[in-house]
């Protein structure tokens, strides 16, 4: 463990009021299966060696977790040399995990000039968090009104065994939260507390998430926040009021999407193939033949339509005497091939004699010479490429799918 990360602890062990959310009740486990911690070794002689819950987190996507930037200090080792970093998934009603899965990389969310700091993190994970029984928490996508019901869970600095903790609450008005000592910025950030009451988030609850109902039947739990901290009360920082600071989940959509590769579709939660979260590296290679390939480029040269002309396509036909149809807009062209494994030949080619304008009677050339030089292909989910002899890439396709 580094020096800054015994640092890190020990001043959230010294500053921490309670070991876990303070005045919470045990949690359902069942409904929170979303629910990760990122693990730690106290430094305390006293503690002999146990396993703390530094911050918390929610699995996001497959083998992603989200949780705080600055809980930075519990999970940067991955990345600078230090001990591995694992998150607990899959919290069972013992208090124990059903794995814990070393995290690979983190990811760190960008915030826009003259903003406060976007106070979220994405953490990799080895492997996919859904085989040990983890589940994916979907994102809220309504409105977080002043009075919004909502739900914390977590561990606080919980040890092995401890029971994961909830309490309920409510979206509360800005200015309790945007004060001067902490930073705020309602771009982004919201603030949650039930004024009065002792029920709060402790420090090591950091990280974790903030839930409120939805889905189709409205008994979902979607995660709408993460616990970005408490509200100095006063100059001194060791005395926070029952207000919570969390960063808007819904407002990461875009960013959680573009680092994971998953399809987060606002309105209807998540895209998905039989219950499965779509994403990049889940998604199967389309097929070669019967898929329609636009052609995006030849040559190193963009291929568009031209005046309203047929889109510059593919199409290889299987069946009895395989045949491919392709055309850039003018002449229609066909020909033969033969597909073995990843080899490509084509044979045969004809052509229509239509007479053709510029550009397209560049670009057709073009087309009659990848047809010419082509001898092998390779597929990534919904890109084609097509190589010559020496593995140069001749043209890039796309795959286009019709209602």
């Amino acid at each position: 463990m580094s020096v800054r990360h015994l640092i890190y602890v020990a001043m959230m062990w010294l500053c921490t009021p309670a070991m876990a959310i303070i005045d919470g009740t045990e949690a359902d486990t069942e409904a929170f299966r979303s629910y990760v911690s990122i693990r730690a070794i106290s430094p305390f002689p006293s503690q002999n060696g146990k396993e703390i819950n530094a911050c918390g987190g929610t699995l996001i996507a497959p083998n992603w977790v989200l949780t705080a930037n600055h809980c930075r200090p519990a999970y940067e080792a991955v990345l600078n040399g230090g001990e591995p970093v694992f998150v607990g998934v899959n919290l069972g009603v013992d208090g124990l995990f059903e794995k814990k899965l070393r995290v690979v990389d983190y990811i760190l969310a960008p915030a826009k000039l003259g903003h406060e700091r976007v106070d979220a993190a994405l953490l990799e994970l080895e492997a996919d968090a859904t085989l040990y029984g983890a589940q994916i928490a979907h994102i809220f996508d309504g409105d977080l009104a002043v009075g919004t019901a909502t739900t914390t869970v977590g561990l606080g600095q919980g040890h092995e065994g401890d029971p994961l903790l909830f309490y309920s609450s409510k979206v509360t008005e800005t200015s309790l939260c945007n004060s001067p000592r902490v930073d705020y910025d309602d771009l982004h950030d919201f603030c949650v507390g039930i004024p009065g009451s002792t029920q709060r988030a402790g420090y090591g609850d950091s990280g974790g998430p903030l839930f409120v109902l939805g889905g189709v039947d409205g008994d979902d739990y979607l995660i709408a926040g993460i616990v970005k901290g408490g509200v100095k009360a006063n100059a001194t920082g060791i005395e926070e009021t029952e207000n919570i600071r969390y960063t808007d989940v819904n407002k990461l959509r875009d960013w959680i999407s573009a680092t994971t590769g998953c399809d987060l579709k606002s309105g209807d939660e998540t895209a998905q193939i039989d219950g499965t979260l779509v994403c990049e590296g889940m998604m199967p290679d389309m097929p070669l033949v019967n898929t329609y390939w636009k052609i995006t480029s030849i040559f190193g040269k963009d291929v568009v339509v031209v005046n309203n002309r047929r889109e510059p396509h593919i199409i290889f036909r299987s069946g009895e005497g395989n045949g491919l149809v392709a055309t850039v807009g003018c002449n229609k062209i066909s020909a033969g091939f033969a597909q073995d494994g990843d080899t490509l030949k084509i044979e045969a080619v004809a052509s229509t004699k239509m007479a053709c304008v510029e550009p397209l009677a560049n670009a057709e050339q073009d087309l009659l010479k990848l047809l010419d030089r082509v001898v092998k292909f390779e597929i990534d989910h919904e890109k084609l490429v097509l190589v010559d002899a020496d593995g140069v890439i001749l043209a890039n396709l796309e795959a286009v799918h019709f209602q």
